[in-house]
């Protein structure tokens, strides 16, 4: 290879990485209503704020080409899984306010049955009275009892367990649904 072909190559070469540098600068300005915009073209950028747009500085580290994966930003940390001062984690915590919540709908689903059975006793008024009086007192029994099993259930879901999670230093979110 002769030496103007070297030059030649050369400068092909230069003329092309400083190409493709120039065509990959970005510039960013923001609107009046505080959006932000992005383009890879200074003339694109509407002729008001020409003055306040600013090449971005990229980080090619970042950028995934094709099967080449990107380079990690920062070393690789290995993240420990959060586990409570008795050792439990997101998925015991889980467990445990699931069966909370399940057994308040099943107290629920009691009193609703029990009140559409009462509303449909109602209905049928034609059977004696006396046996109304002792159903209805049975009833209203039956009904109390679920009504504070509901309202112990709430408690032990809405304030024992989550209190019982603080002191264990749990998350908060691992009781939700």
């Amino acid at each position: 290879m002769s030496v103007r072909n070297s030059v030649v190559v050369t400068a092909f070469f230069i003329l092309l990485f400083s190409a493709s540098h120039a065509s990959a600068e970005l510039y960013r300005w923001v609107d009046r209503d505080g959006q932000e915009f992005f383009t890879n073209e200074r003339s694109k950028v509407p002729q008001e704020y020409q003055r306040t747009a600013r090449p971005v500085k990229t980080d090619d580290s970042r950028v995934s080409v094709g099967e080449k994966p990107a380079r990690p930003h920062s070393p690789a940390v290995e993240v420990k899984e959060h586990r409570d001062r008795n050792g439990r984690n997101e998925a015991w915590w889980h467990r445990r306010a699931e069966s909370q919540r399940l057994e308040l709908r099943k107290f629920e689903d009691e009193l609703d049955l029990l009140v559409k059975k009462e509303q449909d006793q109602e209905k049928n008024a034609s059977r004696a009275s006396v046996k109304k009086k002792k159903s209805s007192a049975a009833h209203d029994r039956k009904k109390l009892q679920l009504e504070k099993k509901i309202a112990q259930a709430k408690r032990r879901l809405e304030v024992d367990l989550p209190e019982e999670a603080r002191k264990a230093d749990a998350y908060p979110g691992w009781l939700r649904e």
